[in-house]
């Protein structure tokens, strides 16, 4: 005795209410029943060898009930490779019997005029006879059933609507067409389709769109010209002439081509002058290429480390050219002076080279030496000569028998006064000769800064501290 499939109905909301919906659950079948009978049906082969079938009739799948079977079900103990559909004739045999798309009539307009997904099978969607879909579950329980075969069609498209959106680029849900940018679709204006985004797209026929070739052409020339503004600036910029979409680099100002923009020749003996938008030589590049010049070298100069060197000992480069060192040629025209170890100096130790730089003079040291030396021989002939006074004002010229003073006697003028003195410290010592009177002089005195420490009848000498 086999065991009995129960099962429940309910109504499915998006079926016409013409169609009921038997949902069935498998059943473990017993010892006895015949796995290559047409009555079972098995939806893989694990539930095949573990008798786990559909039935039909006896009070589980009722005559023109259809279901769905997935790819890979056994029916009559064989596997079949393909989703099919099968309808339960419960005459006395009770039998399933596949339902081929062949057999099943044909939608009409208003029938396929749905707005939500549709079963499909072989290229066809499966609807019922009041236009609403049939979904089909391939889940190992809960196949979908179908009471009356009679109100089941078929339909090669779904609606217009949806067939619209979705053949157009869009996504139909809810109801309604959604576009996406990505695809370069918008909606149109009666909200049921999408379109390209302008008219420099077209139809690229897997639902979007796609670019023009005149839009493209249109991109590519916009995208050059582009291209070409930016190397225009380029070029003017960094000092070049832009024609014909061309840059041009002058190289007389030490210029050259160099992706599209000028350049100076090298980067070792020029730099750039952007105020003049060229090229100038460095300060050492343009040295040494005035040093390799051919009236340079002629006359004796020669590149040597990163300098100007003259071959000519006495000679130094200068304008250009190695001329005499212009510091010996002075020190040749100063008297009294000679050019030595590399600088100019008086042949005389004691002697230094003057301002005007024309003659050798003392050095300032030397010239006081010998002043302090003419002052030490004033000083001594001065001595000798108040030595000789002194000695002279003992005699009887000088003094009258009491010993006082003979007033008679005049003195010369030229013993008008002795000023002796130098800046190293020597005593001052005056002999002055007062208000002369008739019978001589009224007084002779020595004073020192002006006060007096001598009078008449005194001895004193004048000499050096």
């Amino acid at each position: 005795m086999k065991k009995l499939l129960f099962c429940s109905l309910f109504l499915v909301g998006i079926l016409g209410p013409s169609v009921s919906v038997a949902v069935c659950d498998e059943q473990e079948l017993s010892g006895w029943a015949i796995k290559n009978s047409d009555e079972y049906l098995y939806q893989s082969s694990s539930r095949y060898d573990g008798k786990y079938a559909y039935e039909c009739g006896r009070g589980h799948c009722d005559g023109g009930q259809v279901i769905f079977m997935p790819a890979d079900h056994y029916f009559k103990g064989n596997s079949e490779s393909k989703q099919k559909l099968y309808y339960c004739a419960a005459r006395g045999d009770q039998m399933w019997v596949e339902w081929k798309i062949s057999d099943i009539a044909d939608c009409d307009a208003q029938q396929c005029r749905v707005t939500d997904e549709a079963s499909q099978i072989d290229g066809y969607y499966i609807m019922d006879d009041n236009g609403g879909n049939v979904g089909i579950s391939t889940g190992s329980k809960a196949q979908l059933l179908l009471t009356d075969r009679t109100n089941i069609c078929k339909c090669e498209s779904i609606g217009e609507a949806k067939t619209a959106c979705v053949n157009s680029g869009g996504t139909w849900a809810n109801g309604k067409c959604s576009c996406s940018s990505s695809k370069n679709i918008k909606l149109s204006a009666n909200g049921e389709s999408c379109e390209c985004i302008n008219s420099d797209y077209e139809p690229d026929g897997v639902y979007g769109c796609k670019k023009t070739s005149a839009a493209i052409a249109k991109d590519n020339r916009q995208q050059q010209e582009n291209i070409n503004q930016q190397r225009k600036k380029e070029c003017e910029t960094s000092g070049g002439t832009w024609a014909t979409n061309k840059c041009t680099c002058d190289q007389t100002k030490n210029l050259r081509l160099e992706n599209n923009k000028c350049v100076c020749l090298n980067n070792t003996d020029y730099t750039y002058n952007a105020e003049n938008k060229r090229c100038d030589l460095t300060n050492l590049a343009e040295k040494k290429m005035q040093c390799e010049s051919e009236v340079s070298k002629e006359s004796g100069a020669y590149w040597y480390n990163n300098d100007c060197m003259c071959q000519t000992q006495d000679y130094v480069w200068i304008d250009g050219m190695c001329k005499l060192n212009p510091k010996i040629d002075e020190c040749r025209h100063i008297n009294g002076a000679q050019w030595l170890n590399n600088e100019c100096v008086c042949n005389d130790k004691n002697m230094e080279i003057n301002e005007a730089r024309t003659e050798c003079v003392l050095t300032t040291d030397a010239q006081l030496s010998i002043n302090q030396s003419q002052a030490k021989e004033k000083i001594s002939s001065a001595i000798s000569e108040l030595d000789e006074i002194s000695s002279g004002l003992k005699l009887t010229v000088w003094r009258n028998k009491e010993g006082n003073f003979n007033t008679s006697r005049l003195l010369s003028d030229s013993i008008a006064g002795v000023v002796l003195g130098t800046a190293g410290g020597l005593i001052t010592s005056n002999v002055v000769k007062k208000n002369q009177v008739e019978n001589g002089f009224e007084d002779i005195q020595c004073s020192v800064g002006g006060q007096v420490v001598a009078g008449w009848g005194d001895e004193f000498r004048v000499g050096i501290q």
